[in-house]
Formats: structure tokens, C-alpha cells, sequence
């Protein structure tokens, strides 16, 4: 299928603008890029841009979500099939978001613009999904299983963030003495974690 065929087609039009922001924002973050730029790579006109996204901003949130979606799909079916809450789902939530992101490097290179450039615009899955994960650990106090001195959306704050500086950071890091491997630093981590949030007797 040639281009003037496929820009006669709005999914497939859409699709390829997706794919060519991604790809830009991923390697020069969302202020470097511009429309043209973004035109040009995708093989469309700015105008196109602007019918289907309506700006660059909206442009920017578009691949974050698109970006976020296989995890954010994966972690709520997870918290929808796991019947009574847990501390084990917990555990299981780390290891998910560990190895999304050890599995997705542009995913984590754009959370890395999204901090360098002081973007403080939540995407709408990530909300949804913070949430939710919040009120999972608050069940899950309120049965007892996990510590109830502590903020629910914290928890979930804590390994997110944790997690997500690993692979940040992780050429600098992974040069210092005795630094373990990927799956070596989430078991520590697991340990200290889930040690942290077990009730106390």
C-alpha cells in the first residue's frame, strides 16, 4: 500500500503519526521536536497533525498513553482477576512494572523527558491506575495483611519510583562496585520492600 493510499485511510494515517512522534520524542524529548519535523517523518502535513491530534501537546499525550497502554491494560487485569486483596498481588505488581520497563526502553526514556522537562501532566491511565493500585493496598490494610500506618498511594509511589530510577539511571549506576544484575537488584528489592510494608507483630 502506497502513502497517498494510506493517508486516504484515517487509522492507518493516525497510526503512522503515533509511531513517528514516538520515535522523535523518544530521542529528543517533546520540546526539541518540532511540527515540521514530526510532518516530514511521518510523511503528512501539519495540517494532518493538527486534524488528528489537534496540537503537539495533545500529540505528546497521545504517545505517552499509547506508550503506557500495554502495561496499564496488563496491571488492571491483574487487579480485576485477583479476587481478595493480598500482600502477594503486591509483590506480583512490582515484578510486572520491573519487566515492563526492563523490557520497554523507550517507554523509560520518555519518562525521563517527562522529568527533565518538568512535565507535571499525569496522563489519564496513569491516574486510573495509580488510583486504583491505592485503593487495592487500602483493602488490603484494612484486612490486616499489610501495614495501615502507611499511605496507601505511597506504596504504590514507592516502587514505582524506585523502579522506574533503576532503569533511568542505570548507566551510571550500573558501573559501581558489587552492583548486581537487573533480577538480582528487584529480588533485594523485593525484600526490602515487602519487609517494610508486612504488618509488625
Amino acid at each position: 500500500m502506497n502513502r497517498k493510499t494510506q493517508t486516504r485511510d484515517p487509522e492507518l494515517t493516525r497510526a503512522r503519526i503515533l509511531e513517528a512522534a514516538e520515535a522523535l520524542f523518544v530521542e529528543k524529548g517533546f520540546s526539541a521536536v518540532k511540527l515540521s519535523e514530526l510532518a516530514r517523518a511521518a510523511e503528512v502535513t501539519k495540517s494532518l497533525i493538527h486534524h488528528h491530534f489537534g496540537s503537539k501537546e495533545q500529540l505528546w499525550e497521545a504517545v505517552k498513553n499509547r506508550a503506557f497502554e500495554r502495561y496499564f491494560t496488563a496491571q488492571m487485569a491483574m487487579l480485576e482477576e485477583a479476587g481478595e486483596p493480598d500482600a502477594a498481588l503486591l509483590r506480583r505488581s512490582v515484578e510486572a512494572y520491573f519487566h515492563f520497563l526492563r523490557d520497554n526502553p523507550g517507554v523509560v526514556r520518555l519518562f525521563a523527558w517527562t522529568h527533565l522537562e518538568g512535565d507535571s501532566h499525569c496522563g489519564e491511565l496513569d491516574n486510573q491506575l495509580v488510583g486504583a493500585g491505592a485503593e487495592w493496598v487500602r483493602q488490603t490494610q484494612l484486612r490486616g495483611l499489610l501495614r495501615a500506618d502507611i499511605n496507601p498511594t505511597h506504596v504504590i509511589a514507592v516502587f514505582v519510583m524506585t523502579c522506574t530510577q533503576w532503569f533511568e539511571a542505570k548507566c551510571h549506576h550500573q558501573h559501581w562496585p558489587g552492583m548486581g544484575s537487573d533480577e538480582a537488584f528487584l529480588e533485594d528489592f523485593l525484600k526490602i520492600f515487602m519487609e517494610g510494608v508486612t504488618p509488625r507483630e
